[in-house]
């Protein structure tokens, strides 16, 4: 607890210097992935593992945009200090969190328009999962799904879950996840550019 004290002190007192000390440690940046390696084990783990619910196309691209935060995470923690590393870092972690978050608002999408139905679900029918395909394009035409099916393979159809957790379903938490991703990354990127530009 005095450790976040004393964080909010130096932040309350100089908020761009506390960001740029703080983003030229390790420790915000194993933090990063390690957040973004607790969401990619609880989809696998949990949701598709535990609870044998199929990942969608949708929902194998949220998993590849959460490891490209992850790489962005270790690759800045290996030497915060390091420039090159940094930027790369910085582009990979926003892609993820960008490309991630427009993939979370398409699947919540298709999710309520799936189950829209009063009373009823569209998948009930057989219908549903029609904007899915089992054939998913990774940038760089990355064959992630042959190399490792079981995270990176689609086998189930976009909005198909019924999955709940105090009235949101999975896209409404990926949601909610990425905008703290945005935050979090915003802060510490503000924090690197004014430590960049006023040298301290």
């Amino acid at each position: 607890m005095n450790l976040v004290s004393r964080l909010f002190g130096e932040f309350k007192q100089a908020p761009l210097l506390a960001l740029g000390r703080w983003q030229a440690q390790r420790g915000v940046w194993l933090l990063m992935a390690g957040a973004a390696l607790f969401l990619l084990l609880s989809a696998m783990g949990y949701f598709q593992w535990f609870l044998a619910m199929d990942p969608c196309e949708l929902c194998v691209y949220i998993r590849f945009s959460q490891c490209c935060i992850l790489i962005a995470g270790i690759a800045m923690a290996i030497k915060p200090s390091s420039q090159w590393l940094k930027v790369l870092g910085l582009a990979l972690a926003w892609y993820g969190v960008i490309q991630g978050m427009l993939w979370s608002v398409e699947l919540q999408q298709i999710h309520a328009a799936a189950h829209m139905l009063d009373g009823g679900d569209i998948f009930a029918t057989g219908g549903g999962g029609a904007a899915c395909s089992t054939e998913p394009h990774y940038p760089l035409g990355l064959p992630l799904h042959e190399w490792l099916p079981y995270e990176f393979a689609p086998t189930g159809g976009c909005g198909e879950d019924d999955w709940t957790l105090l009235g949101m379903n999975m896209a409404d938490y990926c949601i909610i996840a990425y905008s703290i991703f945005s935050l979090a990354l915003g802060a510490v990127t503000l924090g690197w550019l004014y430590s960049l530009f006023t040298k301290r």
